[in-house]
């Protein structure tokens, strides 16, 4: 029998699906995991076979090529190096601060040389000594703070050690 267009057919109630009564069963992770060890391993082989394979068949002016792409990009590199290291001589930069300079051309190797330059001979100024530092409530006379560094510099160079 057909069913008239626009009515809807009922929807007939279906059984709910049925899982099996058996306890979930536990997975054993380490043995997935040595499953997945033994597999990768496998892949590991097949793909080193394949890259020996794929390095066979290059003709000898392909090597080359990739050699000489190495290179210049070792040469290059050195360049880089080069110039680096020739602003910072020129800037007489010690060996603890060279890495503070850096720049991808000349004049920011330059700016970044020269500001860190700047940072040496501002923190090269000659500090006060704490011995000379005067407590006011005492009058004029230079005394040194029991907690200080001034009673070991004061120490120091009266036992002429450096």
């Amino acid at each position: 029998m057909s069913e008239p267009i626009g009515e809807q057919q009922a929807p007939t109630p279906t059984a709910p699906a049925t899982q099996p009564e058996t306890p979930a069963q536990e997975t054993d992770w380490k043995a997935e995991a040595r499953k997945w060890e033994s597999r990768a391993k496998e892949n590991s082989s097949a793909a080193q076979k394949l890259a020996e394979i794929e390095e066979s068949k290059k003709s000898e002016t392909q090597k080359l090529q990739e050699q000489l792409t190495a290179l210049q990009e070792r040469a290059a590199q050195a360049e880089r190096d080069r110039e680096r290291l020739a602003v910072i001589a020129k800037h007489g930069i010690p060996e603890d601060y060279h890495d503070l300079v850096h720049g991808s051309d000349a004049d920011s190797l330059e700016a970044s040389a020269a500001k860190v330059g700047a940072l040496i001979t501002s923190n090269a100024q000659p500090q006060q000594d704490a011995a000379s530092f005067v407590i006011p409530s005492e009058g004029g006379s230079p005394s040194l703070a029991l907690n200080g560094d001034g009673i070991e510099l004061a120490l120091k160079k009266a036992l002429g050690i450096a």
